[in-house]
């Protein structure tokens, strides 16, 4: 029910302004195992252990490190990533591209040399240089959840 009610909260939550900081309620409501950034000071990211009233637990850099709440200027949360629907973007135009290189090497009648092998290899290699690229684009990032006032 917890889950539910921070999924709930979470969703509210990106429904407002960037700029405008949540209440600490919501991070009391993250899930142990969320991976966050807090900035005290320093800035630390790691998964939750622990959120109360008072302080936000988190290991980092293989240990516990205990922040108070005064101490906490800012919570950030790891944005989910999108590798696998950029790579299946990055394979379809890899593919399409490969397919416009088989057209042309099959409209000159198979009397270009190696026409045979660019119309069945290119939609394939392209494709899987396509995935390749679209895999290794970053994405996912970080989404201020709180700052202090």
């Amino acid at each position: 029910m917890t889950s539910i009610r921070a999924l709930v909260l979470l969703l509210l939550s990106s429904l407002a302004l960037p700029a405008q900081p949540a209440d600490w309620a919501v991070v009391k409501l993250l899930a142990p195992g969320t991976q966050v950034r807090v900035e005290a000071g320093h800035r630390r990211s790691g998964p939750i252990l622990s959120v109360t009233d008072e302080a936000i637990v988190l290991r980092s850099g293989g240990q516990e490190q205990t922040f108070t709440r005064a101490q906490v200027t800012r919570v950030d949360v790891k944005k989910r990533g999108h590798r696998k629907r950029n790579a299946l973007i990055g394979a379809a135009a890899g593919a399409g591209a490969g397919a416009g290189l088989a057209a042309a090497a099959a409209s000159c009648g198979g009397d270009c040399i190696g026409s045979q092998a660019v119309e069945i290899g290119a939609p394939i290699g392209l494709g899987l240089i396509g995935a390749a690229i679209g895999a290794v684009i970053p994405t996912g990032g970080w989404r201020e959840l709180y700052r202090a006032h």
